[in-house]
């Protein structure tokens, strides 16, 4: 049984002219680097942020955030504070690039990119307007309007309208209102 322990120490005088360092660790066994293969973790930078206004039936979704993309786009809110109590959530599953309305329910035919939106709950119930069963959509359902979406780089500029998203697992409904913007990937106090 073999054990590894990897030790990062930044050197003085060897970032290149982006403030990272070569990018790649190496053991015996090859380089190593973190999933973006820089062999780096950038912090954000002063200019990137998340603003949020957006307020929730179910859930805060404002304050201390975590933006991250890995295969949808999630923004899940905390305390300031250790522990981190989970807050609530919202998540975006749209093609890269896409601006526009998303159709609440989901108007997927099964072939097209999906356009989903959806929150989590303090007690991490999913509602989402893929989540609409038996006709059960109500006529005034709200909308959302997304004007920048680019997941790979933590970017999503988004209004919510008194949007109805309906609980995957029981019949309660979220209603989802005002407006969030992400500018990278990250923690954001």
């Amino acid at each position: 049984m073999r054990f590894y322990l990897v030790v990062l120490l930044a050197a003085c005088g060897t970032s290149d002219s982006t403030g990272t360092d070569g990018g790649t660790t190496t053991d015996s066994n090859g380089p190593m680097s973190d999933a973006r293969g820089s062999g780096s973790i950038d912090a954000p930078g002063p200019s990137n942020r998340v603003s949020s206004t957006l307020t929730s039936s179910c859930g805060t979704l404002q304050g201390r955030a975590i933006v991250n993309f890995n295969g949808n786009f999630g923004i899940a809110f905390t305390e300031d504070d250790s522990p981190y109590t989970f807050l609530g959530s919202v998540q975006f599953e749209l093609p890269d690039g896409y601006t526009g309305t998303i159709p609440n329910p989901e108007a997927w035919n099964g072939s097209s990119a999906r356009r989903v939106v959806a929150t989590t709950s303090t007690s991490y119930q999913l509602h989402g307007n893929h989540c609409w069963f038996n006709g059960a959509v109500p006529s005034a359902a709200g909308s959302v309007v997304i004007t920048e979406f680019r997941p790979n780089d933590g970017v999503v500029k988004a209004t919510f309208n008194a949007l109805q998203l309906r609980s995957c697992t029981a019949s309660a409904v979220c209603t989802v209102s005002g407006s969030i913007e992400t500018t990278a990937e990250g923690v954001f106090d």
